[in-house]
């Protein structure tokens, strides 16, 4: 059965109460928080199947930040059969009762949060965006698609050094989520998008919070473009299992076998992570069965896990 991809789930009233939704609620909330982390679709549906999630949630309150759940990822959420699954509902409203905000961003409003936290004009808010879109799709992957779908007019506009004072955030957002297809990597790379431009803001700290270990690249580059231009060291990829290894050295989760149920929730097999051990000089990419990993986080005290 293929996907589809609704705004709105059938049932976002289950959810609606645990979430901020309007845009200047967001933009209030947005600023409490010195870190922000950005859910992608499969590592929310793999944290809100662990039996121990209540670990996670306990390790983002410990950290202060908020949540954000961007609208393609709502949308990824619910594409199955338009209803966002009770699993993740019961997760939303945990994490919602411990405390932690969740901001549900449609990528459009990131406009209204620069505007206010910058002394920033509309079409220097649109050379942002423009810049943030032509560094994210050199990928030659979502985005580089949704700007071949542009209208000739829209896409001159975006991508031009003169983009003009109209809001091209509304107009492209919307337009890169009508083109979603499944499979695609669309909902992580708007995220991107996100971040070169909120970067931009000289406060705050963002994570993504992915067990997609094929954007990691990605990721890196976007990385190395920022802390060039924003002289900010941003994005960080979170995968499980790192969020694991985290968990166990700030002594948040002891349990073998709870952390052993959190790793299965996010994998169904061996698990690839990029690591360090003592005789390693850099990152190491090595496939583990989830006890062999396990292992070695709680008995090898020079052994990291990066991603």
């Amino acid at each position: 059965m293929s996907k589809v991809y609704k705004k709105v789930p059938n049932n976002f009233s289950e959810i609606e109460q645990f979430l901020i939704i309007e845009a200047s609620q967001i933009r209030d909330q947005f600023y409490t928080s010195e870190k922000h982390y950005f859910y992608d679709t499969c590592s929310f549906i793999h944290h809100s199947n662990a039996k121990s999630n209540s670990s996670i949630i306990e390790f983002i309150k410990l950290h202060g930040a908020n949540i954000i759940i961007t609208r393609t990822v709502l949308m990824e959420l619910s594409s199955n059969n338009g209803d966002i699954d009770q699993v993740q509902v019961d997760y939303f409203r945990k994490i919602n009762e411990n405390g932690i905000s969740i901001l549900l961003l449609d990528e459009e409003n990131s406009l209204g949060i620069i505007k206010e936290a910058l002394n920033i004009n509309s079409e220097d808010a649109n050379k942002l965006l423009g810049y943030a879109i032509k560094e994210v799709s050199k990928s030659k992957t979502a985005i580089n698609n949704v700007i071949k779908e542009l209208p000739e007019i829209l896409k001159s506009k975006i991508l031009s050094s003169s983009p003009g004072s109209e809001d091209n955030y509304e107009r492209f957002f919307k337009f890169s989520r009508e083109q979603k297809c499944e499979g695609d990597s669309l909902a992580e790379e708007l995220i991107l998008i996100l971040i070169v431009i909120l970067t931009k803001i000289p406060i705050g700290k963002y994570i993504i919070l992915s067990d997609d270990l094929k954007i990691r690249n990605h990721v890196i580059s976007i990385r190395q473009y920022i802390e060039k231009q924003h002289s900010v060291r941003a994005p960080m990829q979170l995968t499980t299992s790192r969020l694991v290894y985290e968990m166990h050295r700030k002594q948040i989760l002891t349990s073998t076998n709870e952390m052993m149920e959190i790793l299965d929730a996010s994998s169904h097999g061996n698990i690839k992570v990029y690591c360090m051990g003592e005789e390693d000089i850099q990152l190491v990419r090595k496939l583990y069965t989830k006890e062999e990993l396990l292992n070695r986080i709680i008995t090898e005290s020079n052994f990291s896990v990066a991603h």
